[in-house]
């Protein structure tokens, strides 16, 4: 069973869009049919983007009328490092090194111009960190382990297969 799924076979998870169709967030399913029940969701019908009322065969995405995303940035306010570790798991993402990531790493140093963004930064140990420097991974002549990415680009990615699959049907 994924994680995905319950016990059903059914959608456990269902993505939560905005007014702008903007995925915001993965909530349980129940939770999903208590918004639509209630009149503050409606269920978003994949195929064709209309929104329905009642709560009648696959649930894949409910929208909230009244809601707006926040940007990547806003999630990124904050408690920065623990973020980060929490996206990372804890694990340095430099490849070669199987140490628990303690610190964060600009990927392009703020002294070359890098800036402070989920895709510019990574968890890493700090024999790693203080290894790389002042420097980029390819001038340190380190590679990463993955690419890092924004909080939400699983949900983009999962919302995109969720209207592929509905089209194609």
């Amino acid at each position: 069973m994924s994680p995905h799924q319950d016990r059903l076979g059914g959608t456990a998870v269902v993505i939560a869009v905005d007014r702008n169709y903007v995925p915001m967030m993965e909530i349980p399913r129940r939770n999903a049919i208590r918004a639509v029940v209630s009149g503050r969701a409606y269920v978003l019908d994949p195929a064709t983007l209309v929104r329905r009322s009642e709560v009648a065969g696959s649930l894949h995405l409910v929208i909230y009328p009244s809601a707006v995303a926040c940007t990547d940035a806003k999630l990124l306010m904050g408690r920065i490092e623990r973020r980060v570790l929490r996206r990372d798991q804890s694990i340095c993402q430099y490849e070669g090194c199987q140490n628990r990531a303690t610190t964060v790493d600009h990927l392009i140093p703020l002294c070359q111009g890098g800036r402070t963004t989920w895709q510019n930064l990574v968890g890493a140990c700090l024999r790693c960190n203080q290894l790389k420097g002042g420097r980029t991974p390819e001038q340190a002549g380190m590679r990463l382990k993955r690419v890092p990415r924004g909080p939400r680009a699983h949900l983009f990615e999962r919302f995109e297969r969720i209207l592929k699959e509905a089209s194609a049907a």
